[in-house]
């Protein structure tokens, strides 16, 4: 094994976190406008400004350190930690822990220290670890614990503040530790709940016809003094645990984006249980036209899961009013309602053609060449709930021409849940799953896509 010392290619630590120190310093918007894959992670993880290198406890002896200007959430991109100060050629187990009023989460790997008494957990080989590649944020999603409710795990990783304590053992000799307190992105995230009568423009009256004020979704307000316009998000809500609004709306303003959630139910995954009228969605848009805070040539559709059918029927159905596309592992074409022929669309009265079962062959998936924006379209191929998800991705993407922006994400060994935000330690394949399988590669998927998805409406956000 080679180490640090050893030839392995690193100058030291005093040049690594002087190097750090002055990228970090150039600016988060010089960066944006350089290059966005790099900044999708620090728009989450970057704090208020500090000097040096962060750590807890002692200045001196074996730590855990970070670098200056990181925010720890429970949305966590892989960002620089090491351990320094250790003996060299020891083998340490660090040890991640997790104790709450709902329950204990451990997780844990094993550490060669190189010749110069470090363990960069960015750069080093874990060992007897429930991921084989190197990973500074993996002892944090790899967490496993009590299985929790939706609301409860909502709470637990959104809203919440997570003490994760990191020790690194030799034997029973404690050689470091470390909390880090994981903020929740949603704590602080308030929506505002949109009612039929929202909808109707000032000084117009509601139609005869509207009998009752019927609750259409939730909005979430992205725009502040700084920035007080900004892209928006339609989203049709994917109810799987960890790819929920309850989850992913927090995140998407985080990037700028103010987010209009429709609610969606789903019983197995793949079908939907709600119907949405055409004239609905049209009046949501409407509504985000005339925001002050919604700059009405960046919106986006999403969609994932059994939602996915809708967001694509939407890009489709209002391709001059929607600027760009985000979905992933579910179904293209619309999908009756589980066991019924009723379409989960209307136009007016009439129900939009769908199809019983998914491959029934009834109706195609709408072909995307119409949307003026990107497309984003992401899956795993080791999905048990929609098996066909991949296929669904790739013929769907091929019925465009590809362009900027554009992206196909399909991962060999990524399973079903591929657009939980990265970091939270939900919905992912244990280590040696019988399917195959990968949290890891599951886990890989998840940064790819929420990188597409963040650089994207970065990019909206400086237009």
């Amino acid at each position: 094994m080679r180490r640090r010392g050893d030839g392995a290619g690193r100058d030291g630590r005093t040049t690594r976190r002087a190097a750090l120190r002055a990228r970090l310093r150039r600016g988060l918007r010089a960066e944006l406008r350089a290059g966005l894959a790099v900044t999708v992670a620090a728009v989450v993880a970057l704090g208020a400004a500090l000097t040096g290198c962060a750590s807890d406890g002692n200045p001196v002896g074996p730590r855990f350190i970070t670098p200056p200007l990181i925010r720890y959430s429970s949305v966590l991109w892989p960002v620089p930690l090491e351990l320094i100060g250790a003996e060299p050629g020891s083998r340490l187990r660090i040890s991640a822990t997790l104790s709450s009023s709902r329950g204990i989460w451990r997780s844990a790997a094993s550490y060669d220290v190189g010749s110069d008494g470090t363990v960069d957990l960015a750069r080093d080989k874990p060992l007897f670890a429930p991921f084989g590649a190197p990973d500074s944020a993996g002892l944090f999603w790899s967490l496993r614990g009590p299985s929790l409710s939706p609301a409860d795990l909502a709470q637990q990783w959104m809203r919440d503040t997570n003490a994760v304590t990191l020790t690194a053992s030799d034997g029973d000799r404690v050689v470091a530790r470390r909390t880090f307190q994981l903020e929740g992105l949603g704590g602080t995230l308030h929506g505002r709940t949109i009612y039929t009568h929202d909808l109707v423009p000032s000084g117009v009256a509601p139609p005869h016809e509207t009998h009752e004020d019927q609750q259409i979704g939730r909005f979430y307000d992205a725009s502040s003094i700084d920035r007080p316009t900004g892209p928006a998000v339609l989203m049709f809500d994917d109810p799987s645990p960890g790819a929920s609004s309850d989850f992913t709306a927090a995140l998407l303003t985080q990037f700028g984006a103010s987010v209009f959630v429709i609610p969606m139910t789903s019983p197995d995954g793949v079908h939907v249980s709600t119907v949405i009228d055409a004239g609905t969605v049209s009046a949501v848009l409407d509504w985000l036209d005339r925001l002050a805070a919604v700059d009405a040539r960046h919106v986006f559709v999403y969609g994932t899961g059994a939602a996915e059918q809708l967001a694509v029927w939407a890009a489709t159905r209002f391709p001059a009013r929607l600027h760009g596309l985000f979905a992933g592992a579910g179904p293209a074409a619309l999908l009756c309602l589980a066991g019924s022929s009723a379409s989960p669309v209307f136009e007016g009265s009439v129900g939009v053609p769908c199809e019983r079962d998914p491959g029934a062959g009834t109706t195609a998936a709408p072909p995307l060449s119409g949307v003026n924006g990107p497309v984003v379209l992401t899956c795993g191929a080791v999905d048990r709930v929609f098996p066909s998800a991949c296929d669904v991705q790739r013929t769907l993407g091929a019925t465009r021409t590809p362009r900027a922006g554009d992206k196909l994400l399909a991962d060999a060994r990524a399973a079903h849940a591929v657009t939980v935000p990265p970091g939270l330690p939900i919905a992912l394949p244990a280590p040696g799953d019988p399917s195959g399988a990968d949290g890891q590669a599951t886990e890989q998927a998840r940064i790819a896509f929420w990188n597409a998805v963040g650089q994207l409406l970065l990019r909206a956000v400086l237009s």
